[in-house]
C-alpha cells in the first residue's frame, strides 16, 4: 500500500514568495566604520620632516669619514618629531662614513647639531564675499551671519625646518668642520574655483590631484624633468640618505687634528 505525499498548492507557493519578497525589500541594512584622530594631522607631520630631510641631504659629511665621532644633541630642541630628528642626523653620519661612537670618551671629535627652525606658516587667500556678522544696531536689518560666498580661495601651509653642525677636536677643542647653515621648505595647497576642491598640490604631494586623481601639468612635467633637487616644484616625497650630499665641503686631514 503506498501513499502520495500532498501536492504543494502553486497560489500559496507563489503567495509566500511574494510575502517574503516584499519583507526583504523592506528591511533596511546599515553599517559603522569607526574612525579616530590623531592631535597632529598627517599633512603637518609630513610637512615638517619632509622639510627637514630635504635640509639634511644639504649636510655634507664626507670630511668626518673615517674618524670616531661623538654626536651631541643638547642643543636639538625642537617643540616635536625629536626622535625623528636625532635619528636622521645619525643615519645620514653612518651612511657617509662617519664612525658614530655611544660616549664622548670614545670618540676623537664631537659633532655639535642644533636646529634653528622647525615648525608651520598658514597663508590664505580668499576672492568672493567673506564671512561677516550683522550686528543688531542697524535699523531694519536683522541681527545675524551672512556666511562665506567664494568665488575662489587658496590656502597653503609652509614648513620651515633649519639646522647647522659643527665638530670640533674633543682634546684641544680646536673646531675642524662646519656645515654651514642649511635652511628648506615644504608645502601643501588647496585651491577651491566656484565651491568646487580642493585642488591639491605641494611639495609632499610631488603634483597637483582632485579627488585623488592626478592632474598632469605642463609646469610640472617640465620642472620633475630638472636636475635641481632643490627646486620647490620637484616633488620630494621622501629624501635617501644615500644619495650624495649637495654641499662640498673641502677635505680635511684627520691626522692634523689628532690628540
Amino acid at each position: 500500500m503506498t501513499s502520495e505525499l500532498p501536492q504543494a498548492n502553486p497560489t500559496t507557493t507563489a503567495g509566500t514568495a511574494l510575502v517574503l519578497a516584499v519583507v526583504l525589500s523592506l528591511t533596511g541594512g546599515c553599517g559603522t566604520v569607526r574612525t579616530t584622530g590623531t592631535e597632529r594631522s598627517a599633512t603637518e607631520q609630513l610637512l615638517l620632516t619632509n622639510a627637514w630631510d630635504s635640509a639634511l641631504q644639504k649636510v655634507d659629511f664626507r670630511p668626518l669619514t673615517g674618524v670616531p665621532v661623538y654626536l651631541d644633541t643638547a642643543n636639538i630642541n625642537a617643540p616635536v618629531d625629536q626622535g625623528w630628528i636625532i635619528s636622521s642626523i645619525r643615519q645620514a653620519m653612518l651612511q657617509q662614513g662617519v664612525l658614530l661612537r655611544a660616549k664622548p670618551e670614545q670618540a676623537q671629535w664631537i659633532v655639535e647639531a642644533r636646529v634653528g627652525a622647525y615648525g608651520t606658516n598658514d597663508y590664505s587667500l580668499l576672492i568672493g564675499v567673506p564671512q561677516t556678522t550683522v550686528p543688531g544696531t542697524i535699523v531694519g536689518i536683522p541681527q545675524g551671519t551672512i556666511p562665506e560666498i567664494p568665488l575662489a580661495k587658496r590656502s597653503e601651509q609652509q614648513a620651515i625646518a633649519k639646522l647647522a653642525l659643527f665638530a670640533y677636536d674633543r682634546a684641544s677643542g680646536q673646531i675642524v668642520w662646519n656645515s654651514g647653515t642649511l635652511l628648506d621648505t615644504a608645502n601643501a595647497k588647496d585651491v577651491y574655483v566656484a565651491g568646487v576642491g580642493p585642488i591639491q598640490s605641494g611639495t609632499i604631494r610631488g603634483g597637483t590631484e582632485f579627488l585623488g586623481i592626478k592632474i598632469p601639468l605642463t609646469s610640472e612635467s617640465s620642472a620633475q624633468g630638472t636636475n635641481d633637487p632643490n627646486s620647490p616644484e620637484n616633488g620630494r616625497a621622501a629624501v635617501p640618505f644615500s644619495t650624495p650630499a649637495l654641499r662640498q665641503s673641502p677635505s680635511i686631514d684627520a691626522d692634523t687634528f689628532a690628540p
